[in-house]
C-alpha cells in the first residue's frame, strides 16, 4: 500500500484524502437522508393512524348514545357519517366510510360519491384499491396500501399512503390516507439544510488544505531543488535551507544542512588525496606493465620447454609401447613354444605307445601264424582220416555187396559213412583254404607292422630331436622375453621419470600463466584505479566547499 501511494505526490496524496473524507461525508449524508425519509414516512403512517384512532372515538361516542337511548341507531350512523364526511386535517386529509354492503356512506372529497357502491371505484390503471383494503381489514380489522393516485390540488399524480380501519358493531370500514408530496417536501427541505452544512464545512476544510499543502511543498521543494544542483548543477555544498519550525519538514531541512556540512568536509579531505592517489596509480601501472612483460617472457620459455618435453615424454610413451608390444609378443611365442613343446612331447609318447603296441601287434600276429599253422597239420591228419575212413567205407561196401541181402543195411551205412566222409573231406578243403588265406593274410600283416615298426622308430627319434630343439628354442624365448621385461621396465621408469619432469614444467607453465593472468588482472586494476582517481579527482573538482 506505502509502494502504491509513493507513486503519487504529496499534494495528490492530501487531495485523495480530501476526496475520500468528501466521498465518505456525502455517504453518510445519503444515510442519514434515507434515515429521515423512513422516518418522516413512518411519522406519516403514525398520523394517518392516530386521525383514524381520533374517527373511530367518535363513532364509537355516537354508538354509545344509540345504546343510551339518546338517539336511534340509525340517527346515530346518519350523524357519525355526515360529521365524518364534513371532517378535514392537514389541509387535504379526508375520510370515506363503507358499509358491509359496499356503500359508499361518507365521502370527504367528492360528496357525489355517497350512496354509490365502492365497487365503481376504479384507478385509470383498472385497479380498485378500496376493495383491496376493504377485505383485508373486514378480515385483520385493518389494512394498509400505498398506490398512485392524482393530488386534487396539484391534480399530478403521486404516491398516497392509504389505512382502512374496520368497525365491527356498525359493519363500517373508516378509510384516510396522505399524499408523499407532504414527505417530499420535508425531504428536500432537509437535503437543502445538508448541502448549506456541508457547503459551509468544505469552503474553510478547503483553505486549510491548500495552505497545509504549501506548508509541506514548499521546504521540500526548497530541498529537491538543493540536491538537484548539488547532483546536475554547479554541486555547491555551501547552501543552506530554513529551519524554522518544529515539524519534521525543519528536521529534514536540519538533517540536510548538516549532510552537507559532511560532505562538504569530506569533500575537502579528500580533494589532496585524489591528486596523490591518481599519481600513486601511475606509478603502479607502470610497475605491473614491467612485471607483465617479464612474466610474458618466463611463460614463452617455459612453453618452448613444455613443448620439448611432451616429444620426449611422446617418444618414451611409444618406445614403451613398442616395447611392451615386443614383450607381448616374445609372450606370445613362448607360450605357443610351451604348447608345441607339449603336442612334441605327446607325439613322442603316442609314438612309444604305438612301437609297443605295434610290437604287441606282431607278437600276437606271430602266435596268430603259428595257430593258423597248427589248425592247417590238424585238417592234414582229418584229411587223412576222412580219406582213410572213405577208403573204409568203400571196402564195406563192397564186402556189403558180397553179402547180398544180407549186407544190405551195411552197405547203406557204408554209403552214409563215404557221403560223411566224402563231405568232411570237401570242409576240410574249404578250412584249408581259408587257413592259407590267413596266414597270407598273416604274412602281410606282419610285413607291415614290421615296416611301421620301422617308421615308428625313425619317427619317435625325430620327435625327439624336435622336443629338444623346441626346449632349446623355449630357453632362448625365456631369455628374450626376460630382456623385453627389463627393458620395458625400464622404458617405464622412463616414461615415468619423465611424466613427473612434464607435470612439473605444465605446473610451472600454468603458475606462470596465472601470473600473467594475475598480472594482467594487476595491470586491469592499476588502470581502473587510475581512472577511479582521475573520475575522483574530476568528482571532487565539482564541488565547491
Amino acid at each position: 500500500m506505502i509502494t502504491f501511494l509513493r507513486r503519487f505526490t504529496i499534494l495528490q496524496r492530501l487531495m485523495l484524502m480530501l476526496v475520500m473524507a468528501a466521498i465518505g461525508t456525502v455517504c453518510f449524508a445519503s444515510f442519514s437522508i434515507k434515515e429521515q425519509y423512513s422516518n418522516l414516512i413512518e411519522q406519516k403512517w403514525l398520523q394517518i393512524d392516530g386521525q383514524l384512532g381520533s374517527i373511530l372515538s367518535v363513532i364509537d361516542v355516537y354508538r354509545q348514545d344509540a345504546v343510551n337511548g339518546k338517539l336511534t341507531e340509525q340517527e346515530a350512523q346518519q350523524a357519525a357519517a355526515k360529521l365524518i364526511d364534513q371532517t378535514r386535517y392537514a389541509g387535504v386529509g379526508y375520510f370515506i366510510v363503507i358499509d358491509d354492503n359496499n356503500q359508499i356512506l361518507a365521502h370527504g372529497e367528492n360528496p357525489n360519491m355517497i350512496g354509490t357502491s365502492a365497487q365503481n371505484f376504479k384507478l385509470p390503471n383498472g385497479t380498485n384499491p378500496l376493495i383491496t383494503m376493504l377485505s383485508q381489514a373486514r378480515q385483520q380489522g385493518k389494512a394498509t396500501l400505498e398506490y398512485p393516485i392524482a393530488n386534487p390540488i396539484s391534480k399530478v399524480v403521486e404516491d398516497k399512503l392509504a389505512e382502512a380501519r374496520y368497525y365491527p358493531e356498525w359493519g363500517w370500514t373508516v378509510f384516510t390516507g396522505a399524499y408523499l408530496s407532504d414527505v417530499r417536501e420535508s425531504l428536500d427541505s432537509v437535503i437543502i439544510d445538508y448541502l448549506i452544512i456541508m457547503f459551509l464545512i468544505s469552503v474553510p476544510i478547503f483553505a486549510f488544505f491548500l495552505v497545509l499543502n504549501h506548508s509541506i511543498t514548499s521546504p521540500l521543494n526548497d530541498a529537491i531543488n538543493a540536491l538537484e544542483d548539488i547532483s546536475q548543477g554547479e554541486g555547491d555544498l555551501s547552501q543552506r535551507l530554513t529551519t524554522q519550525g518544529k515539524d519534521e519538514v525543519a528536521h529534514l531541512a536540519h538533517a540536510f544542512n548538516l549532510f552537507a556540512q559532511k560532505i562538504g568536509d569530506m569533500v575537502g579531505h579528500l580533494q589532496p588525496l585524489g591528486h596523490s592517489l591518481d599519481n600513486d596509480a601511475k606509478q603502479l601501472m607502470l610497475a605491473v606493465e614491467e612485471s607483465n612483460q617479464s612474466a610474458e617472457h618466463i611463460h614463452r620459455e617455459t612453453g618452448s620447454v613444455a613443448t620439448a618435453v611432451n616429444q620426449m615424454l611422446s617418444t618414451t610413451h611409444e618406445m614403451a609401447s613398442n616395447t611392451q608390444q615386443a614383450a607381448d609378443a616374445a609372450n606370445s611365442v613362448k607360450n605357443q613354444a610351451q604348447q608345441s613343446q607339449a603336442v612334441i612331447d605327446d607325439t613322442v609318447r603316442d609314438t612309444e605307445k604305438l612301437v609297443q603296441e605295434l610290437k604287441a601287434s606282431e607278437v600276437i600276429t606271430q602266435k596268430l601264424g603259428q595257430s593258423s599253422a597248427q589248425i592247417g597239420s590238424i585238417l592234414d591228419v582229418i584229411r587223412s582220416i576222412a580219406e582213410q575212413t572213405n577208403l573204409l567205407a568203400l571196402n564195406a561196401a563192397i564186402e556189403a555187396a558180397r553179402a547180398g541181402s544180407h549186407g544190405r543195411g551195411f552197405a547203406v551205412v557204408a554209403d552214409e559213412v563215404r557221403a560223411l566222409a566224402n563231405r568232411t573231406q570237401d570242409s576240410t578243403n574249404e578250412i584249408q583254404k581259408i587257413i592259407s588265406d590267413i596266414q597270407m593274410g598273416v604274412n602281410s600283416v606282419m610285413k607291415s607292422n614290421s615296416q611301421t615298426q620301422t617308421q615308428s622308430d625313425e619317427l619317435q627319434a625325430k620327435a625327439r630331436e624336435a622336443g629338444n630343439a623346441m626346449a632349446a628354442i623355449l630357453q632362448l624365448i625365456a631369455h628374450i622375453s626376460d630382456m623385453n621385461t627389463q627393458l620395458a621396465s625400464a622404458t617405464e621408469e622412463q616414461s615415468l621419470v619423465t611424466e613427473e619432469i612434464n607435470r612439473n614444467i605444465c605446473n610451472i607453465s600454468e603458475l606462470t600463466e596465472v601470473s600473467v593472468k594475475a598480472n594482467e588482472s594487476n595491470s586491469r586494476a592499476a588502470q581502473s584505479l587510475q581512472d577511479i582517481s582521475q573520475d575522483m579527482s574530476c568528482t571532487l573538482g565539482q564541488f565547491k566547499i
